[in-house]
């Protein structure tokens, strides 16, 4: 039987993730979406700054493969922007549209983004006098100062051209390079024929599957086949793009009401044994990344007892707070080992271990808490005022 993925209007129960929002409270907040973005953003900093053999069996090998949590940020991406802003490119591309979605994705990356890529270039001059410095704690090393520092600081260092300043950061690159192409394809894949959205779909596995094979002869390490983070390599834009586009096919299934009947009843909780069958299993990397668009789409549903989870305060607050985090935790692997070798020295193992473990988690939550509120909610504000004057400026 032929399905009819013909679009009808979003549910109107659920609203959107309205990702510019100071406190994301409200009725028409996805919660469920807010906390997934929250966990990702959490098992990437652990998996940055702890080493998963120190991790019990069962924790390790979730911890192992949590570089693959940037793909649900990809694909948790494309279906945010087709939720928030599909409908102003329905009947296609159009340049004021274009404009204005821009503005607003550069309002919600970009304050906090430059703010802490200037104060790692400011203290490496300051206290070095130098943007080539090795080894030593926040400082930078830039072997081609020019064209890192103007890549980084337009957020096109990952489009093949340079490595990222600090270093998480590459995935914000290659999605400021999805937000280009976004306005020319919606439209087909939430609006069009069904046969786009499949033809869609087919290109983003192709994508994934191309990156596998290019992290084989790229001559950087990685920890999978999919874990292609070298902006200087054709590998991160592809990922990205491969995620992105099947959350944007993703929203047009959650438009059909039989695939939401079918999200919204035990398709979350299958999603999340599989994952969790895939890890201990250790299953490839696109085998555990086929999950991703399942589980975006049955916590959108936002039923039972697993959205019930994600939407619950704390790991909804992680989410509010996860762009913050996942920008600015990369200097706290430095700390990390700095303090590992330093406190055994004074106290027993297992304290030093516990001080450190609940240190390292107040510090991040502390300093992303005050640049959430103070840089990147206000820059926000700026940023959108700024291009809404522009706007109305006489020619």
């Amino acid at each position: 039987m032929r399905m009819d993925l013909t679009p009808l209007s979003p549910p109107a129960a659920h609203g959107t993730i309205r990702d510019d929002r100071i406190t994301a409270t409200g009725k028409d907040e996805i919660g469920a979406l807010t906390g997934l973005r929250g966990v990702a953003a959490v098992l990437v900093v652990i998996y940055h700054i702890y080493p998963f053999t120190d991790f019990p069996w069962g924790l390790r090998q979730i911890i192992s493969r949590s570089y693959l949590s940037v793909d649900v940020f990809f694909v948790l991406s494309g279906f945010v922007m087709a939720l928030n802003y599909g409908k102003m490119f329905e009947n296609g591309f159009s340049a004021p549209a274009f404009g204005t979605f821009m503005l607003r994705r550069l309002a919600r990356l970009y304050p906090l983004y430059i703010v802490f890529l200037a104060l790692r270039v400011g203290y490496s001059l300051l206290a070095y006098g130098s943007l080539h410095v090795k080894n030593y704690w926040f400082a930078v090393d830039l072997p081609h100062p020019a064209v890192s520092l103007l890549a980084n600081a337009l957020m096109v260092q990952s489009w093949g051209i340079a490595t990222a300043i600090t270093n998480p950061t590459w995935s914000i690159s290659v999605e400021w390079g999805a937000y280009f192409l976004f306005p020319f394809i919606v439209a087909a894949i939430l609006y069009g024929k069904h046969w786009q959205a499949w033809l869609a779909s087919l290109v983003a596995v192709g994508l994934l599957v191309l990156v596998t094979q290019l992290t084989q002869h790229d001559g950087t390490i990685h920890n999978g086949p999919l874990d292609a983070y070298d902006g200087r390599t054709a590998g991160p834009m592809l990922r990205c793009l491969g995620g992105f586009t099947l959350g944007l096919v993703v929203y047009r299934l959650y438009l059909w009401a039989p695939a939401r009947r079918l999200a919204s009843g035990w398709l979350g909780a299958l999603v999340c044994a599989y994952l969790l069958a895939g890890m201990l299993l250790h299953w490839p990397d696109l085998a555990l990344c086929a999950a991703f668009p399942p589980l975006v789409l049955a916590l959108a549903c936002n039923q039972g007892a697993l959205g019930r989870f994600f939407a619950w305060g704390p790991v909804f607050q992680a989410g509010v707070l996860s762009y913050t985090i996942y920008v600015i935790h990369n200097p706290w692997i430095g700390l990390f080992y700095w303090a590992r070798s330093t406190l055994p020295h004074f106290m027993p193992h297992w304290v030093a271990e516990t001080l450190i473990a609940f240190g390292l988690a107040a510090s991040i939550l502390g300093v992303a808490l005050i640049l959430h509120h103070f840089v990147e909610v206000p820059g926000r504000r700026i940023v959108r005022r700024l291009g809404t004057r522009s706007a109305k400026a006489p020619a």
